[in-house]
């Protein structure tokens, strides 16, 4: 498991619409290992390893954007105000180290803030210490610059913690990655489409058009999500790390197929791959989109358990990490023409 390309992926900068920097990080590192590099005309990058034209496809998708924000305007005090992409946490908004990225990719530090009324979070704004609008533009910062938190990846004290920014869905982009890379040299049954997808932040834009362009038979979805009370540890929070990868029953968005559930669970029991059992409440992933496509795809989704999320900070389990990629490894080496025949026949 490499981490350093982890920590690449984390540190980059990308809202959506604007991954050109972890599109640049996944291309350099997996480039020698897919035979097929594609893009959709959202900037959705696809990386294939090919059996064969008669071998089905298996699509495994991930997001590559982060929430964070844009610069809306500049006032005459040379505060620079903000809006949010993607659903950024409320307290999340206040008195954070920020980065602006320039169109010409300089990268200037500032710092956060906003007011607070009525619950909600209201004019939020960017400092970098200037006077004047003229001084903030002289750096080159215009409308429409992206905005994202200023966050080291590092290795916790404690073992097996690894800590840094856009974890969602970066884990994803992630395993993706490190799953192609086990993959080389192996005897595969069907042909494997790793799609880091475009805005799935601002509502699974990304994925629809992603799986338009592969057209895949099947679809399996990596994501990350985070318990609301981390002081709860019994059955009802799902999503601890250290505990198992989460396999998603249910979303706003989607209801999995119950085949490819039972097909996860199958290699997971077999390669002794923990597993949490859980549900979304509220919110979706790339899978709601995805399993709409053209005459419908069996899609199931997978998520890595992490604290805290939608913020400047995530904490990840890097055995959770090992977990995932191996079961994803082991779903690929083991998915043939018989199992799709089986997952796809409903009479």
């Amino acid at each position: 498991m490499n981490i350093d390309f982890f920590k690449k992926l984390s540190e980059a900068d990308g809202i959506a619409s604007n991954e050109g920097e972890i599109r640049e990080v996944l291309l350099e590192e997996l480039k020698d290992y897919s035979d097929e590099i594609v893009c959709d005309g959202l900037g959705s990058i696809i990386f294939s390893k090919i059996k064969n034209e008669k071998a089905p496809n298996v699509m495994i998708c991930a997001h590559m954007d982060e929430v964070g924000f844009m610069v809306r305007s500049i006032d005459k005090l040379g505060m620079i105000h903000l809006i949010t992409i993607g659903g950024v946490k409320p307290l999340a908004q206040f008195t954070q180290k920020v980065r602006i990225t320039t169109s010409e990719g300089k990268k200037i530090p500032a710092i956060i803030n906003g007011t607070y009324n009525d619950g909600k979070v209201e004019k939020v704004y960017a400092d970098v210490g200037a006077y004047t609008a003229e001084e903030v533009y002289n750096l080159g910062i215009q409308v429409g610059d992206m905005v994202t938190y200023t966050t080291d990846f590092e290795e916790f004290t404690l073992e097996n913690r690894l800590v840094g920014k856009a974890f969602d869905d970066r884990i994803g982009c992630f395993v993706m990655g490190e799953v192609l890379k086990r993959l080389e040299k192996k005897d595969i049954n069907c042909n494997v489409h790793f799609a880091a997808t475009s805005s799935e932040e601002v509502g699974i834009r990304g994925a629809k058009t992603a799986t338009q362009l592969i057209n895949p038979d099947v679809v399996f979805v990596i994501d990350v999500a985070c318990a609301k009370n981390e002081f709860l540890r019994d059955h009802t929070n799902q999503k601890q790390i250290d505990k198992g990868i989460m396999l998603m029953h249910r979303d706003r968005t989607l209801v999995p197929n119950r085949k490819m559930i039972n097909y996860i669970i199958e290699i997971a029991d077999k390669n002794n791959i923990s597993l949490q059992h859980d549900m979304f409440e509220s919110g979706g992933t790339d899978g709601g989109e995805a399993h709409l496509v053209n005459e419908g795809k069996p899609c199931a989704v997978t998520c890595v358990p992490v604290r805290y999320g939608h913020c400047a900070f995530s904490i990840v389990s890097n055995k959770d990490l090992e977990s995932i990629i191996e079961l994803y490894t082991q779903l690929v080496l083991n998915f043939d023409e018989e199992r799709y025949k089986n997952i796809k026949n409903f009479i």
